[in-house]
C-alpha cells in the first residue's frame, strides 16, 4: 500500500507540473512492458499478483528515473556523491566481514557483494570519459579488495571492462600487434595442437544423466551442481511456455515440481532465463526495446567517448546478468548502460568539447 501511495503522489505531482523528470532517450518505451506485465500477470496468476508485480516494476523504474533526473540537473555534484556512496558501501562491507573473521569471500551482506566490481567499473569509466587519472586513485586500494571478495562474476566483468578500455586507449600500432599475435596464436593452435577435445566440449560440468537423476543431498552443498540443475530445469520450463512465460513470481512454483526438497527450487541465477521463464520471449523483447530505441535515436552516442562508455557498461551488464537472479539490483545493472548519465551526460559532453 505504501508503494502504491508513493507512486500515486509522484504521478499526481508530475501531472500538476510540480516536478520535472528526465529520462534517457528510449526509456519511456518501458511503459509498454509495464502494461504487458500487468495484463500478462492478470491472465495467468490473477489480479493480486498482477498488481504486486506491476507495482514492484514501477518502483524500480521510477527510482531510476528520479535518480537520473538528479544526475542531469547537477552532474558534477551527483557524480561525486554517487562514487563516494559506492566507496562507502565497499568500505562498510569490507569492515563488516573483517569484524566477523572473513578475510576473503565478502558475501554475508547479500547484494552488497556486487558493489566492489561495480565501483571499479564506474571509476574506470569516469577516468576514460573525462581523461582524469585521479579517478583511478581509489583503485589502488579497491583492486585488491575486488580480488579478495572472490565474487567470480564481478572479478571477471571488471577485468573484461578494464581490458576493453585499455584496448581502446592504446595506439593503433599496438592494437594491430595485439590482434596479429592473437591471430597467429589461434592459427598455430589450429595447425599443430590436437583440438579433438572440442568435439566433447561443454560449458557444463555435470552430465545430462546426473541432471536427470540429481543427487539432492549433494546439490544442497555443491553450488555448481545445484546451479546447473536450476538452469537445466529452468530451460525446460521455458520451452513449455516460450511466448508469454508462466507469469510473475511463478518460477519457484514451477521449479518445485522438479525437486523433492523444496529448498532447491529457486531462481536460475540467470536474469535473462528468469525473465524468459516468467515473462516469455515477448516480455524480454519489450525489456530490451528501450536499448534499441536508445541506440537508434540517442544523439549522445554520436560522441566517441559516450559510445565507448556505453559499450563498456553493456559488456559489464550482460556478463553480470548471466549469473545473477532477478530483483532490484539486477534491473539497475540491466539498464546501467542507458543510464550512463549517472556518471556522464550531455552537460559533460559540452564541457569536454569546450576543453578540447
Amino acid at each position: 500500500m505504501l508503494a502504491l501511495f508513493s507512486i500515486s503522489i509522484f504521478v499526481l505531482l508530475l501531472l500538476k507540473n510540480k516536478i520535472v523528470i528526465k529520462y534517457p532517450v528510449g526509456f519511456n518505451y518501458i511503459c509498454i512492458f509495464i502494461v504487458y506485465c500487468f495484463f500478462n500477470a492478470l491472465a495467468q496468476v490473477g489480479l493480486t499478483k498482477a498488481i504486486i508485480a506491476t507495482v514492484q516494476w514501477m518502483l524500480i523504474l521510477f527510482t531510476l528515473v528520479v535518480v537520473y533526473t538528479s544526475a542531469v540537473k547537477n552532474p558534477e555534484k551527483f557524480r561525486t556523491i554517487f562514487i563516494k556512496t559506492l566507496l562507502v558501501v565497499c568500505f562498510v562491507t569490507l569492515i563488516y566481514h573483517l569484524m566477523h573473521g572473513q578475510l576473503t569471500r565478502y558475501k554475508l551482506l547479500g547484494d552488497a557483494k556486487y558493489a566492489f566490481a561495480l565501483t571499479g567499473v564506474i571509476l574506470l569509466s569516469c577516468a576514460y570519459y573525462f581523461g582524469d587519472k585521479s579517478y583511478l586513485k581509489p583503485l589502488f586500494f579497491l583492486y585488491p579488495v575486488i580480488l579478495l571478495s572472490l565474487e567470480r562474476k564481478g572479478i571477471l566483468a571488471f577485468h573484461m571492462v578494464a581490458f576493453f578500455y585499455l584496448f581502446i586507449t592504446i595506439r593503433p600500432l599496438y592494437k594491430f600487434i595485439i590482434l596479429a599475435l592473437c591471430s597467429l596464436t589461434a592459427l598455430l593452435l589450429a595447425l599443430f595442437y590436437d583440438l579433438s577435445f572440442l568435439n566433447s566440449f561443454t560449458f557444463f560440468e555435470y552430465s545430462d544423466f546426473e541432471m536427470l537423476y540429481l543427487d539432492e543431498e549433494q546439490a544442497l552443498w555443491i553450488s555448481n551442481l545445484h546451479r546447473q540443475s536450476l538452469l537445466t530445469n529452468g530451460w525446460d520450463i521455458f520451452t513449455m511456455n516460450p511466448i508469454f512465460g508462466v507469469g510473475p513470481k511463478m518460477l519457484p512454483v514451477y521449479m518445485d515440481d522438479y525437486y523433492i526438497n523444496p529448498k532447491l527450487g529457486l531462481y536460475t541465477h540467470n536474469v535473462f532465463l528468469d525473465t524468459l521463464i516468467e515473462q516469455g520471449i515477448t516480455g524480454l523483447l519489450l525489456l530490451l526495446l528501450p536499448y534499441l530505441i536508445h541506440i537508434i535515436q540517442s544523439v549522445s552516442l554520436r560522441n566517441k567517448k559516450d559510445k565507448v562508455v556505453f559499450i563498456a557498461l553493456c559488456l559489464y551488464s550482460i556478463f553480470m546478468l548471466f549469473f545473477m537472479s532477478g530483483g532490484a539490483p539486477s534491473m539497475i545493472i540491466f539498464y546501467l548502460a542507458i543510464f550512463k548519465g549517472f556518471i556522464a551526460n550531455k552537460i559533460d559532453v559540452q564541457n569536454i568539447t569546450k576543453m578540447e
